[in-house]
């Protein structure tokens, strides 16, 4: 995060797509929050930010899943 020569603040995002967002779509294997790492990467003012999300590894996620089972 940087302020422009415009006194605005700006970040370097990473994108992530939603299976059906991608040529191959949705497949049996992916699980039901998945999402893909792509190489595009953009700059944006702060404030066009909804909100912040964890991105977590497959092995990572059903690690927090399985507890959150147990729990229920």
């Amino acid at each position: 995060m940087w302020e422009s020569w415009a006194s605005n603040m700006v970040v370097k995002v990473k994108w992530f797509y939603h299976p059906e967002e991608t040529k191959l779509g949705k497949r049996q294997s992916d699980g039901k929050n998945a999402l893909y790492q792509s190489c595009h990467e953009d700059e944006n003012d702060v404030q066009t930010i909804s909100h912040k999300c964890q991105v977590v590894g497959r092995e990572h996620y059903e690690q927090l899943t399985r507890g959150r089972r147990c729990q229920d």
